[in-house]
Order: C-alpha cells, then sequence, then structure tokens
C-alpha cells in the first residue's frame, strides 16, 4: 500500500466516523455530544437540590408514633451541621411527644423555590402541608401549612439539610 493509498484510507475511516457521531447527534442530541454545557450543569445542580430538599422536607414531615425510629433515622441521614445537633438534641422528646400523642402526620411538598444555588451550598424555599392526626386532634384529620427556608450543602454527591428554619 503506497503513502496516498493509506492518507486516503485514514481520511475514509475519519469521515465514516463523523458521519456516524452525526447521525447518533441528529437521533440523541445533545446526549450524542461529549461533557455537558454550564447550562447543563447548573440545570442538573437545581434538579438535584430540589429533589433532596423535596425528600428530606418529606421525611422532616413524616410522624407515626409506631415507627418514630425510623422516621426519625430518615431525617438525621439527609442532616448535617447545625440542623443535625439540633435534631438530634430533640429526639427524646420528640419520640416521647409523639408517642404519648398518638400521632400521626404526612407531609406533602407543594411547591420549591430556589434562592441561591452555588456549586456546594443553596437556599431552598418550601411550602408544604400535612396531614396531622393525634390525641389534640381528637383522632380527626387536620391540615397544617408549612413555609420552611432550607440551608443545604453538598457533601459528596449528596444536598444535605445544614439549617432548617419556619418562615413566615
Amino acid at each position: 500500500m503506497n503513502r496516498t493509498s493509506a492518507i486516503n484510507a485514514a481520511l475514509g475511516v475519519a469521515l465514516v466516523g463523523l458521519l456516524a457521531w452525526l447521525v447518533l447527534f441528529a437521533v440523541r442530541g445533545s446526549e450524542a455530544a461529549p461533557g455537558s454545557t454550564p447550562t447543563e450543569e447548573l440545570a442538573g445542580r437545581y434538579s438535584d437540590v430540589t429533589r433532596a430538599a423535596r425528600a428530606e422536607t418529606l421525611a422532616f414531615l413524616a410522624v407515626d408514633h409506631t415507627k418514630m425510629d425510623e422516621l426519625t433515622d430518615r431525617v438525621l441521614s439527609g442532616a448535617t451541621g447545625t440542623f443535625k445537633k439540633q435534631y438530634k438534641a430533640s429526639l427524646k422528646s420528640l419520640k416521647e411527644t409523639a408517642v404519648s400523642q398518638e400521632s400521626i402526620s404526612k407531609g406533602r411538598v407543594d411547591e420549591i423555590g430556589l434562592s441561591e444555588v452555588e456549586p456546594s451550598s443553596a437556599t431552598v424555599f418550601v411550602a408544604a402541608g400535612s396531614k396531622v392526626q393525634n390525641k389534640g386532634t381528637k383522632g380527626k384529620v387536620e391540615d397544617r401549612f408549612w413555609r420552611i427556608k432550607l440551608t443545604m450543602v453538598k457533601q459528596g454527591s449528596r444536598w444535605l439539610i445544614s439549617q432548617l428554619e419556619f418562615v413566615g
């Protein structure tokens, strides 16, 4: 094989590879391109923060006097920093109250708003509600509404709550 034939063969292989990538790009869009754009990275971060905020809010609002250890462990697994310390400090009282009042609460997240989102921290506002039943409600289910500000930090690949505040 002479030099011209080798160059033509290499160019032919490169052309076939380029055409295959173009077809793949036409079918799969930006998923076919290596890496991600800054906008895609930001959208991914927003999605990760929102998903974590929703899950942690639901865990925090869940109360069932028959399985408090499981529920409080779930909250602690998504907590860090000040919030984790405060929550741990209140566990005994929280469990005792839930049991003595035969409390059950199932939360829901109505809306999530992202205020500030940085690569390793975020401020999130959550509008949530819960259906509450206990001795104080005389066994009736009552609606409660919550506005919560979460300060979240990224540890490894997870977003965790470092501060939780009820806001008006």
